[in-house]
């Protein structure tokens, strides 16, 4: 009588050294997907940074627009001309830390305009540049290489009322 093996059994000496592999196989799979998402979660988290900062430059610029505006225009005055409008503007708040605003205007006078009642009309061409920073790095300092800004600029027209 012979003993046969049941069969789809393999000898354990047949076997010494499959589990390293397989075990190494698993371990480098999950090694490159744990550092793809590390790669994906990372890139996340600058765009939202730069969306950050954007926001907070444009919304500088918007104040470097209102403060032209509200230079240009006064309550219970009549308007003023470009000479009134400050161009270099700094923020004591603190979400607007670290951000710079240049404020430049042109104005255009007497440009005919049927809407008024003497036919003639001012019209004032404002544009505001903010920088923000996340840090205060002055050139050549230590931090340069990590420093970086965003900047947005918005531009408005305005016109006097007849």
């Amino acid at each position: 009588m012979s003993l046969k093996k049941p069969h789809g059994t393999c000898s354990l000496a047949k076997q010494r050294g499959n589990l390293i592999i397989v075990s190494l196989v698993i371990i480098v799979v999950l090694l490159a997907l744990g550092l793809a998402l590390v790669k994906v979660l990372s890139g996340a988290s600058q765009q939202n940074t730069i969306e950050y900062y954007g926001a907070r430059a444009y919304m500088a610029a918007q104040s470097g627009i209102e403060s032209g505006l509200t230079q240009l225009f006064p309550v219970d005055s009549p308007a003023q001309n470009c000479a009134s409008v400050t161009s270099n503007l700094t923020f004591e708040t603190k979400y607007l830390a670290y951000c710079t605003v240049t404020l430049s205007c042109e104005e255009y006078i007497d440009l005919p305009d049927s809407s008024t009642t003497n036919g003639l009309v001012n019209i004032y061409y404002l544009q505001s540049s903010a920088t923000c920073a996340a840090t205060n790095c002055p050139v050549g300092n230590s931090c340069r290489k990590d420093y970086w800004q965003t900047q947005r600029t918005l531009s408005v027209e305005a016109k006097t009322l007849p």
